[in-house]
């Protein structure tokens, strides 16, 4: 897994720096009081901005000048500094678990936002260094590669989401929360000025490093087993592809707007198509040349039917439960097949993919049935939370079949504009993509019509 840590406040006690070293410097020099005794800088702490502008009865621009001149008065000081990002202590336990987790294989990387460390001079120089022979002189040692630095808070959250790490180690509920909101699981270790914030689904509060290598282990197990499913699923689906030239030459599927088709980068992705076949997952895996895991109803797996136009043949409906079985499908229960369905495992199991950014599949419709006359069926929407949960793509697609064309091609295939849910409310997600399939099977309907009159032409001729 990649693991990112934060330095001041995680690994070391940033706090309990500033209670020894910090305050009775202010307090002595400036007759400061403490005004904020849980925030974590000393110019919270002590409200520095209002002590100068009541102390020099100045305006509130200048009164932060002089706040900002003395936080550098402080911290420029070589022997502050030096003890400090050089010599300064780690929290009990915090040496003998990143060696652990570089032990273990985890891909260790250091984000912090010591701005010093971001300035093109000799400070700034130093300052980097200083922060590498810290986890050095703690015992640790990582790569000087993997030390990242930023100027404030806001670089550094972009800086994380776009590592897309596994798990990231902070102190900060600003940062916490952020990263939260992209689905990033954070550890949070307790610190004064955070002892407010509560545990969540994405975050685990620590009060030490104790109990640090259990809770790991519990994410790295979920990611190994996810993972370890996946390979055997991938393995099979390349001994599969063989069949991929077979399916395209004999439905041979007019592809419209491929431009909208997502370049996988590294994200969950839910590909959302209209339901008119049992052989449309077949189809679109084998034009995407992807190893998607289909949502499928559960009589599938149970060998009581098959993909092949419902076909109840026993060596077709085994078939089918092997394949799905082997392809990491989710087996899913109807409310009109079972009184009690019960798909917790299975939704579990989506999360999971989506979380760990693999590419899973839905058909909203949930069967190729729909009322007399209509377009679609009813569109289940709980696909559109699971996008919200774990911040994935929608990749909204249109199938329209042309069977009663005696042409070679057999269905049209629309990709509509991929979208994250984002600050949409699932509400505003699923209208936005109603509005796209409504579009798009209308354009699939005109090249229908355009193929059609097409071929009457050619007849008269």
């Amino acid at each position: 897994m990649k693991i990112i840590f934060d330095t001041d406040g995680t690994i070391t006690d940033y706090n309990l720096f500033i209670k020894n070293n910090v305050l009775n410097y202010f307090i002595k020099k400036y007759n400061m009081k403490i005004i904020n005794p849980n925030a974590l800088e000393p110019e919270d702490i002590f409200d520095m901005d209002n002590f100068f502008k009541n102390k020099y009865n100045c305006s509130d621009e200048k009164a932060k000048l002089y706040t900002k001149l003395a936080i550098n008065d402080y911290w420029l000081n070589l022997v502050h500094f030096t003890r400090f990002s050089l010599l300064g202590e780690f929290r009990n336990g915090a040496s003998e678990f990143l060696n652990y987790c570089i032990k273990n294989g985890h891909d260790v990387e250091i984000h912090t936002s010591r701005a010093k460390s971001t300035e093109n001079n000799i400070i700034g120089e130093i300052c980097r260094k200083f922060t590498y022979l810290q986890y050095k002189k703690n015992g640790v040692k990582i790569p000087y590669k993997n030390f990242y630095f930023y100027k404030n808070d806001s670089e550094k959250i972009k800086g994380i989401i776009e590592k897309k790490p596994d798990v990231v180690f902070d102190d900060k509920p600003i940062i916490l929360d952020e990263l939260n909101k992209s689905n990033i699981y954070t550890i949070c270790v307790r610190g004064t000025h955070n002892d407010y914030i509560e545990e969540n689904k994405y975050l685990k509060i620590l009060e030490d490093y104790k109990e640090a290598r259990k809770v790991i282990n519990n994410i790295s197990k979920k990611k190994f087993e996810i993972d370890t499913r996946v390979k055997n699923s991938d393995d099979f689906f390349k001994k599969a592809r063989i069949i991929i030239p077979i399916v395209l030459n004999k439905f041979n599927p007019i592809i419209l707007n491929s431009n909208n088709i997502l370049n996988i980068n590294n994200d969950g992705v839910i590909y959302a198509p209209n339901h008119r076949s049992t052989i449309d997952p077949l189809i679109l895996t084998c034009y995407l040349d992807r190893n998607i895991h289909w949502a499928a109803l559960k009589r599938f797996f149970d060998g009581k039917d098959s993909i092949f136009n419902n076909n109840k043949n026993k060596i077709l409906c085994d078939i089918t439960s092997y394949s799905f079985k082997k392809f990491e499908y989710f087996p899913i229960e109807r409310l009109r097949d079972t009184p009690h369905p019960n798909n917790i495992n299975s939704i579990k199991d989506m999360n999971l993919f989506l979380k760990y950014k693999k590419l899973i599949g839905i058909f909203p419709e949930g069967t190729i049935n729909r009322p007399e006359g209509q377009d679609f069926g009813t569109f289940d929407p709980a696909f559109i939370s699971l996008a919200k949960n774990n911040n994935s793509w929608i990749q909204p697609i249109t199938i329209l079949w042309i069977k009663d064309l005696n042409i070679k091609n057999k269905l049209i295939v629309n990709f509509g504009k991929p979208f994250k849910v984002n600050d949409m409310t699932k509400e505003e997600a699923y209208k936005e993509y109603l509005e796209i399939q409504k579009n798009s099977l209308n354009e699939n309907k005109e090249y229908k019509e355009k193929l059609l009159e097409k071929k009457k032409i050619l007849k008269k001729v």
